[in-house]
């Protein structure tokens, strides 16, 4: 399925596009960050001012790159102390080592972005909120709401959550409505986040049509959703938009030598999703070894082995 598609929570799926942790500040989350200035992997030498987990400049937009990255989807979470999108997973998901973490974006009816799956609310994201909907809300609302089943942990401002991540990891925006669009890039803009904060196209056919249409999307980076129709890439290196940086395809889909032979020529790197509520460190390999540059999965910590292995495999340092 893809990034927009079903989220397994183990008792319940979503349909669709704990008490709060704090990461280490002491340097050693950081291990991975090279101060090299001949690291192979493009990490900048000091001075540079950032790194492949802080940076869309770094390795994400570059084709060239050889370093794999993984992507914790909804943060490092679990059922029962950090939710899906809360701050305790996604402090989890930096303290683990990823390098990007994809994040829900709605936006409420004071015309508020926050961070939200599903609207209406589904129970077992909250249940003093359930069946309520986001953009019938005002973002003072939403944030009363208590992740299931945590006591302490409440809905987020996307400003907020893009003020904790900056200078920790790249942020992947699944934006639920295309109308939500031209507000998550009013604040990409705003917050200064263009460097760090993606957003996921649903369709790709949005990025000829609906996103050239709206103030500051030429300076914003996308991730485009082609799923299992990979003859939509044709149209869309045709278009040749330097801002759409990545395509993501389904797993599942074999994609030959299309990343090599296509992609990488054109500057675009490949996205996968596996969305397996407990994925082996080897089945998320096997995506990097099929050709993918990023993975995004349930487990934090079992994608950064996979990820460490690949680029350890082939003499990416740091891993």
């Amino acid at each position: 399925m893809t990034g927009r598609g079903r989220l397994s929570l183990g008792f319940a799926v979503l349909a669709a596009c704990g008490q709060s942790s704090s990461p280490a500040t002491d340097g050693s989350i950081g291990a991975d960050v090279s101060s090299s200035a001949d690291a192979v992997d493009g990490t900048p030498a000091p001075g540079d001012g950032g790194t492949y987990r802080t940076s869309l400049s770094v390795c994400w937009t570059d084709a060239t790159c050889p370093r794999v990255m993984a992507v914790a989807h909804g943060g490092s979470w679990d059922a029962t102390n950090a939710p899906y999108n809360s701050n305790a997973a996604l402090a989890a998901a930096f303290s683990a080592g990823d390098d990007g973490v994809k994040i829900d974006v709605r936006v409420t009816s004071d015309n508020i972005p926050v961070i939200a799956h599903s609207s209406p609310i589904e129970i077992f994201e909250s249940i003093d909120c359930a069946n309520r909907k986001i953009e019938e809300m005002t973002a003072a609302q939403v944030m009363g709401c208590h992740r299931f089943p945590s006591s302490s942990e409440t809905f987020q401002r996307l400003d907020d959550v893009l003020g904790y991540l900056r200078g920790k990891m790249v942020v992947q925006l699944c934006v639920k409505r295309p109308a939500d669009y031209a507000r998550t890039i009013a604040e990409i803009h705003t917050l200064g986040a263009e460097d760090f904060a993606f957003i996921e196209l649903g369709d790709p056919a949005e990025l000829s049509t609906l996103i050239p249409t709206l103030p500051g999307s030429g300076t914003v980076y996308y991730l485009v959703n082609v799923a299992s129709n990979l003859l939509a890439i044709d149209g869309l290196l045709a278009l040749g938009n330097p801002r759409a940086f990545m395509y993501e395809i389904d797993p599942g889909v074999d994609i030959g030598t299309l990343v090599a032979d296509r992609l990488h020529p054109a500057g675009v790197r490949a996205f996968v999703y596996d969305n397996a509520a407990s994925p082996t460190v080897s089945q998320l390999e096997a995506h990097y070894n099929a050709g993918f540059d990023a993975v995004s999965s349930q487990s934090g910590p079992k994608g950064v082995q996979a990820r460490v292995a690949v680029n350890t495999a082939r003499g990416v340092t740091p891993p």
